[in-house]
């Protein structure tokens, strides 16, 4: 009995001094937890207790919603025992932490994103020689070259939807997924993949959305973190499934696009753009990898995937979202067709990009759709060295920062007391002056943000261009009806749900 107390003690004890140990090593990470706000945290769970039976976005954005109001910016937030800081209210604290050089990297759950490892996941060594290396892929005359192949996909999509013309309310996103997908590989890869024109790229898509949905999933349950122990999971079986098949397309695709950059290599001519081939984003991965061993092919399937991946989804919801908004919203959507037609009133003819550049209300009503809804509506960075906020306020090494998008992008301090509110006016020129740029971050921001900015800027003007001088968009939604997904990329559940006019024949 005295040996079995003495093994006891013994136990207790050493079990006390790695508590200490423990608790002595992170001892920064505690100090600067005690001067943040936040929620009641519970010992050895942290703030897990919030997300208990959370399993879905819809239920993550209920607390979100929930909590996010009432506390300030920076918010101590512990998952067990990982720190995580929550910004979501603050410009000057998002701008601090997306220009700092300690916080390029992304949290270890991006890490979860097996098909979309380029320039969206990379550690920053990769992507910092990587990014520099493929910005030539989107500059102003690569851009002008994407003019005709936009234009050429969107009269597709104006012909396909003749069908839907006096027949009721419709769900729209397939439609546009395919025609931005079109875009993509015609632009990015010079393909015509024309998913347009068949049923190919169903089961592809599909693939995606269920693929983010389970990555999304994984996140919210932190015991499926070990590798080894989510493998065991029928969860693991189906998005292998889903992965295996966005690779295939991606493998196929490669070697397609490899075999084409060798045949035309000798014939690419040259631009007058810094005295540089003019090279598609495929082509430019290919000459970049012939000259930089650092770019091996694993890398060149990286970028593809992600080029495919992010590049099409993000633009596809996005202009789902923007044409419903249209919808719901008439009055908008009539000055937006009145500036087109006072931009480029010829329904045959392609848009230009002189064109693009004078839909200035366009682009407001695209902005004010992407301020509520961010197709990214949640950002997450790794810290690795202590990072400053203000004089109370540090970030400390070790810890993990969850920047958030959403939040901010409603935040009524700074948009004012309606920020639920579809108002293009928040895009004015007098307004926009007088905001911090850091209190609107669709694309991100700081050194990290989306390469792929002005590519998605002008791909949506071209296409809502050629949809409203078309036809006018009605639907019995409204704002209040909206069931919104966080899901990696935020999601309106209801669909783009819209009936169709065509305004040569209907009345206003």
């Amino acid at each position: 009995m005295a040996l079995q107390l003495v093994l006891l003690y013994i136990s207790a004890a050493l079990a006390l001094a790695t508590l200490v140990c423990v608790r002595w090593k992170r001892r920064k990470l505690y100090a600067a937890a005690a001067t943040m706000d936040g929620p009641p945290c519970l010992p050895l769970l942290g703030h897990v207790y919030l997300i208990f039976g959370k399993r879905c976005g819809e239920d993550i954005l209920q607390v979100l919603d929930r909590y996010a109001p009432r506390y300030k910016s920076p918010i101590g937030i512990w998952m067990g025992p990982r720190l995580i800081v929550g910004i979501k209210d603050n410009p000057d604290y998002f701008q601090t932490v997306m220009n700092s050089p300690h916080m390029l990297n992304k949290m270890d759950q991006y890490n979860f994103f097996r098909i979309v490892n380029g320039l969206f996941a990379a550690p920053d060594h990769t992507w910092k020689n990587e990014r520099k290396l493929l910005n030539r892929s989107f500059s102003p005359t690569m851009l002008s070259s994407f003019v005709d192949i936009f234009n050429d996909k969107d009269f597709i999509m104006v012909e396909n939807l003749r069908k839907f013309v006096g027949n009721g309310e419709v769900d729209l996103h397939l439609y546009i997924a395919k025609c931005t997908i079109d875009s993509i590989f015609g632009t990015a890869f010079g393909k015509d993949l024309n998913t347009q024109g068949n049923d190919g790229a169903d089961e592809y898509l599909h693939c995606l959305d269920t693929f983010f949905s389970l990555v999304f999933k994984r996140i919210l349950h932190l015991e499926r973190y070990s590798e080894s122990i989510y493998r065991l999971t029928k969860d693991y079986e189906l998005e292998t499934n889903c992965v295996n098949i966005i690779r295939n397309m991606s493998l196929d695709l490669m070697k397609e696009l490899k075999e084409n950059y060798k045949n035309s290599k000798a014939t690419v001519k040259e631009d007058a753009y810094e005295r540089k081939p003019a090279l598609n984003f495929a082509e430019n991965l290919f000459e970049l990898a012939e000259n930089n061993p650092s770019l091996p092919e694993d890398h060149i399937k990286d970028h593809i995937d992600t080029m495919i991946v992010a590049g099409h989804d993000t633009t596809a919801t996005t202009m789902s979202n923007l044409l419903l908004m249209l919808a719901m919203h008439p009055e908008v959507q009539e000055m937006v067709y009145q500036e087109v037609m006072s931009v480029c009133p010829d329904k045959s003819k392609p848009v230009t990009m002189e064109d693009v550049n004078n839909l200035v209300y366009t682009e407001m009503v695209c902005k004010e759709t992407m301020r509520l809804f961010p197709v990214g509506p949640l950002i997450g960075r790794k810290c690795v060295a202590d990072v400053k906020l203000d004089d109370k306020h540090t970030i400390p090494a070790g810890c993990c920062v969850a920047l958030g998008i959403y939040q901010i992008h409603r935040d009524p301090t700074i948009w004012g007391p309606e920020p639920g509110k579809f108002n293009p006016d928040h895009f004015l020129p007098e307004r926009v002056a007088e905001r911090h740029p850091y209190a609107y971050l669709p694309f991100s921001g700081g050194p990290r943000n989306c390469i792929g900015i002005r590519y998605a800027w002008l791909s949506m003007k071209i296409l809502i261009a050629h949809l409203v001088r078309n036809y006018r968009f009605k639907t019995t939604l409204k704002m209040e009806d909206l069931e919104i997904k966080f899901a990696i990329i935020l999601r309106i559940m209801n669909g783009c749900l819209v009936s169709i006019e065509d305004r040569s024949c209907s009345p206003v």
